[in-house]
């Protein structure tokens, strides 16, 4: 489907086609109604419709553009407002859908990036946590029941081979004794 061209331009949506259709309308009627090659009137006609920001495509902003020109070259002396320019439509001007769809994705990233940022603390902590206790079970002896267990029994065992030996040694003690009785005849 072929769209219309208005002064030159082709717009992507009937509602800007409209828009400077509606323009495109009142500039030929302007041209027709006012002298523009008179100065005065055509400097007071500029100001006006630059006061009231009339047009906002790009019909009549050339318009209003080439009619500054003119006055610039002509009267320069003269201070001239320059064009204003609204504000450009962006791509999800055109369908509203596509707004809602980039504001929940927006605010869908942010939550997203929130989430990342917590889970990279969460992750970090337990790393942290993991690396402390590989290190306390590296370097201290006392950890574990295996190893109390060991050492309880290491322990234990030693006393046992103490108190053994001193009682070997008590019963040598008192054969000895009982030697030295029977020789003195007690």
């Amino acid at each position: 489907m072929k769209k219309p061209v208005i002064d030159g331009f082709v717009f992507q949506s009937a509602k800007d086609t409209e828009l400077a259709k509606r323009e495109y309308e009142t500039l030929r009627k302007v041209k027709e109604k006012v002298d523009i090659n008179n100065l005065d009137n055509a400097l007071k006609l500029y100001e006006k419709m630059v006061a009231k920001k009339y047009f906002e495509t790009p019909v009549g902003l050339s318009f209003l553009h080439e009619m500054r020109e003119f006055l610039v070259s002509n009267m320069p002396e003269a201070d001239i407002s320059p064009v204003y320019v609204p504000r450009l439509r962006q791509e999800g001007d055109k369908n509203p859908l596509i707004n809602l769809n980039y504001e929940k994705l927006k605010a869908d990233n942010e939550k997203l990036q929130s989430q990342k940022k917590k889970m990279s603390i969460a992750i970090v902590s337990l790393v942290i946590i993991i690396v402390g206790m590989f290190f306390i079970v590296v370097t201290n002896d006392n950890i574990g029941y295996f190893n109390t267990e060991e050492k309880i029994l290491n322990k234990y065992s030693a006393w046992e081979e103490r108190l053994q030996n001193w009682e070997d040694e008590l019963i040598q003690r008192e054969d000895e004794l009982d030697k030295r009785e029977a020789e003195l005849g007690y």
